[in-house]
């Protein structure tokens, strides 16, 4: 007796499941959601010029400073530091153990060489731009012999070019939306649909686009705006500022303030949640000489009073400053999370006989490369 109950109580659990997983007449089974594409970029790091990129694998890769802007990776606190190619690169992607990248030296052409440095070889012939690498393909522009842009994809190893938007470069590629711009457009074709549609009319720079919307610089307007994922509202996120990038809900940008020498540039963080702006590096607005030495010209004593320079500083084929160097800011790149800049500064000079440097700006201000 125990048995057949025992059985009964199988049996029925057995159908309950049964009936719970089958399709029921008129209610539609919900499809599991899509698994999403893994890509080679970050945020808005490419339309800065690719030149920094998290390898998802414990590197960065980048083109380093201190070694002729050849292809190198290292950990993410600057040690670790390995050549990967003696090839002059920019549009640097990572993705399942490759590294893609422009070869400057090579007329822009592109090529890709697995991340321990072995299998270099090259995809695609001619002056492209703009190489975003996902792991449905390269999406990228190409000039032609009249050095107008088309937007193509291939395949990841660079056979079946197919050409997509012709006389347009390519701004931005997400979730099979390709996004491309002249001066005059900012457009998205659908790759599902084949439909294209202009999202904004005027020059546009600065595209990123995630599941959060889509965002850019209208240059004609000096904002840096958003958009509604699938386009629409549009929302002003910044007001003048230049070399934006967008990744991960920060807006990661250049401002301008000023201190007790005049107007400075500064790199900033804008949460773009809360509106909250942090400044992540201010450059020192007063020349330095070859051995770091200040000079005491400040940058507004040079443009406004430039007769007040001392004449050993002036070079007299063309009225500049000679054996002189500014601080600049330029492009802050997210790696993974990691904050990293290509800059100009003092320090740099002082430590590595060289001005020109990458820096990490997260936790604070450290040379890196």
């Amino acid at each position: 007796m125990r048995r057949a109950i025992i059985l009964i109580c199988v049996l029925t659990w057995v159908l309950t499941g049964c009936l719970r997983a089958a399709p029921q007449p008129g209610v539609e089974t919900p499809e599991p959601a899509p698994e999403e594409e893994l890509l080679g970029y970050q945020g808005g790091n490419i339309g800065a010029g690719g030149l920094i990129c998290g390898g998802g694998d414990g590197y960065v890769y980048y083109r380093s400073e201190s070694d002729g802007w050849q292809l190198y990776r290292a950990r993410p606190d600057g040690t670790g530091k390995r050549r990967i190619s003696t090839q002059v690169v920019e549009s640097i992607n990572v993705l399942n153990g490759w590294v893609w990248f422009l070869d400057h030296r090579d007329g822009n052409s592109i090529w890709r060489i697995r991340t321990d440095g072995t299998g270099a070889e090259k995809l695609v012939e001619g002056w492209c731009g703009n190489l975003y690498v996902a792991e449905s393909g390269i999406w990228f522009d190409r000039r032609d012999e009249n050095n107008v842009a088309h937007v193509y994809r291939a395949d990841t190893d660079g056979n079946n070019p197919e050409l997509l938007v012709p006389e347009h470069s390519l701004a931005y590629y997400f979730n099979d939306r390709v996004y491309y711009s002249d001066s005059r457009e900012l457009g998205v074709l659908d790759l599902r649909s084949g439909e294209k549609e202009i999202l904004v009319t005027g020059d546009t720079h600065n595209v990123t686009v995630d599941h959060s919307g889509i965002y850019y610089w209208a240059v004609d307007r000096g904002e840096f705006c958003r958009q509604n994922p699938q386009g629409g509202v549009e929302t002003v996120l910044q007001q003048g500022g230049d070399y934006y990038n967008f990744s991960g809900g920060s807006l990661l940008y250049v401002g301008i303030r000023s201190n007790g020498n005049g107007p400075c540039h500064v790199a900033y963080r804008l949460d773009t949640e809360t509106g909250e702006a942090t400044a992540l590096l201010e450059e020192a607005n007063e020349f330095f000489d070859l051995k770091g030495h200040w000079t005491g010209i400040t940058f507004r004593q040079f443009q406004e009073d430039p007769e007040s320079v001392p004449p050993r500083y002036l070079d007299p084929r063309d009225g500049g400053l000679k054996d002189c160097f500014n601080e600049s800011v330029g492009y802050v790149y997210d790696a993974e999370g990691i904050l990293l800049m290509r800059g100009t500064l003092r320090d740099s000079l002082l430590t590595s006989g060289r001005p020109d440097c990458i820096v990490r700006l997260d936790g604070g201000v450290s040379l890196w490369d």
